[in-house]
């Protein structure tokens, strides 16, 4: 059995117990406590005296108060009241799940139903028809349980849903092979970076695996997740402070670097030089064959190209197709000029695809 602190009582308006339905533990209540306000503290006896009167004067309505101590055993409860006549039916339990020590709105309202039970079966309690009394007092009993019964399920329902909310929050905030910022994150990653150096510049780097379909179809799909993960782990490993990675899609990833007073070429170099020296330099394994890492890079920069950060993952996109168009294996910055040549050519020439 659970040691619950609970209690049904009637009382009138000054606060006189004139029945009690029941009350957990068995010591709770003492012969020579005839007032509700016995059971609590004397710096509580105010509040519960206005919750009364609220109760008294709302007809039908079911008002509930938490945060009231009991003296022995010593619990903190929530008490919910409903007027019956000029009398007041006081529920009071320790048992409350959620977080402001009020109930949820479910068993709120079961409490309200079996208060509702009791005040229209009034009449027959004041009779002394003990049958009546039983009966009544075993539904009251069944409605109790089905209350303590419905908060574990509450309980146990906020916990499973925690669980899911952290285990979906991980699933947008990580991508699941390689462990980099996902699709999902990478624009909130990029611009908590920018508003942590407001008025300082960034770099964005667009990489595109060369010739990746060929290590899928010649060693299976298995070796081309491990091929990816190798690729993402050695780019997590470049030496830039606050060095943001993430996979954009498939064999696509991207690399942001904030905090520049101003980007020269030699930043943008660097940063290739880099991605040659420390991604790219040495093989990787794949079922005993040594296969090199090939990739496309494009560069665009945050505050002179643009301050938008879609526009910058499209600049740097489009910087990366160029690079590829031009030979793979290499890197391009992104050119304002040429975009909007290919964006809008003019009529003696192809558009851009």
């Amino acid at each position: 059995m659970d040691n619950n602190t609970s209690f049904l009582f009637h009382c009138d308006g000054e606060l006189n117990i004139l029945q009690i339905f029941w009350y957990s533990p068995a010591h709770l209540v003492s012969p020579y406590q005839k007032k509700l306000g016995d059971l609590f503290s004397v710096s509580d006896t105010g509040r519960i005296d206005q919750a009364v009167k609220k109760a008294l004067s709302r007809k039908d309505v079911l008002f509930c108060e938490g945060g009231f101590r009991i003296i022995s055993p010593g619990a903190e409860v929530c008490l919910c009241m409903m007027s019956v006549g000029d009398h007041v039916l006081i529920h009071g339990s320790d048992s409350f799940v959620l977080e402001d020590k009020f109930p949820a709105p479910a068993v709120k309202d079961t409490i309200h139903r079996f208060m509702g039970v009791i005040r229209a079966s009034d009449a027959a309690f004041m009779t002394g028809n003990e049958n009546v009394v039983r009966e009544q007092f075993e539904r009251i009993q069944k409605l109790n349980s089905d209350l303590l019964n419905m908060q574990r399920q509450l309980k146990k329902a906020n916990a499973m849903l925690n669980r899911l909310n952290k285990d979906l929050n991980n699933r947008l905030v990580k991508d699941a092979l390689t462990g980099l910022v996902s699709r999902y994150q990478y624009r909130q990653e990029i611009e908590f970076a920018v508003s942590r150096a407001p008025g300082r510049s960034g770099i964005f780097t667009f990489i595109d695996l060369d010739d990746f379909k060929r290590i899928n179809d010649t060693y299976g799909h298995r070796a081309g997740d491990m091929f990816l993960k190798e690729f993402a782990d050695r780019l997590g490993r470049l030496p830039f402070d606050d060095l943001i990675c993430m996979r954009i899609a498939g064999d696509e990833f991207g690399l942001y670097i904030h905090g520049y007073e101003s980007v020269g070429e030699e930043d943008v170099q660097l940063i290739w030089d880099s991605i040659k020296e420390r991604v790219l330099k040495e093989p990787v394994d794949l079922d005993g064959v040594k296969e090199r890492f090939l990739c496309s890079a494009g560069m665009a920069v945050y505050g002179r190209d643009t301050e938008d950060i879609y526009e910058l993952i499209e600049y740097a996109d489009f910087a990366m197709y160029e690079a590829k168009k031009a030979g793979k294996n290499s890197f391009s910055q992104f050119d304002l000029e040429r975009y909007r040549e290919k964006s809008y050519p003019s009529n003696d020439s192809g558009a851009f695809s």
